[in-house]
């Protein structure tokens, strides 16, 4: 009797850590599109004049702040919100550095000093595109 109790215990508690962890990458895999798709959209946003169709980048962008909402870490939410005040584009230096921490956020790791990530993200200073496009993000 008690190797079958064992065999029970033992199946459910597999079965239960196994849906525990398919879960947990569900979320992360979620989560992982939405912020890829946020910076997508920042990217199309930043070159609206290359045949772009303004309207489906602000809705792609508004499609994925809200799954950044939903699925999103407390700190990236925050960060996230921390550039919306900060005037929701990419043109101040101060907007620079909420964009970067925000990104820096989304990555889960310090691994990557920010200057560094601000210049692969941004490029130099001559090299920074106006990002005016960003500005119509807000719903």
């Amino acid at each position: 009797m008690s190797i079958i109790l064992g065999i029970v215990v033992g199946a459910t508690l597999q079965y239960l850590f196994s849906r525990f962890l398919e879960e947990r990458k569900h979320k992360r895999l979620l989560q992982t599109e939405a912020y890829a798709d946020f910076l997508r959209g920042v990217a199309e946003a930043t070159h609206l004049g290359l045949e772009v169709n303004e309207n489906q980048v602000h809705a792609r962008i508004a499609d994925a702040r809200a799954r950044i909402g939903l699925y999103g870490s407390p700190n990236v939410v925050r960060l996230l919100a921390d550039f919306e005040k900060a005037g929701n584009a990419i043109i101040s230096e101060k907007q620079h550095k909420a964009f970067v921490l925000l990104i820096q956020a989304m990555r889960g790791d310090k691994k990557v000093d920010n200057a560094d990530l601000e210049l692969v993200l941004l490029g130099s200073g001559e090299a920074r595109p106006a990002n005016k496009g960003m500005q119509r993000t807000r719903n």
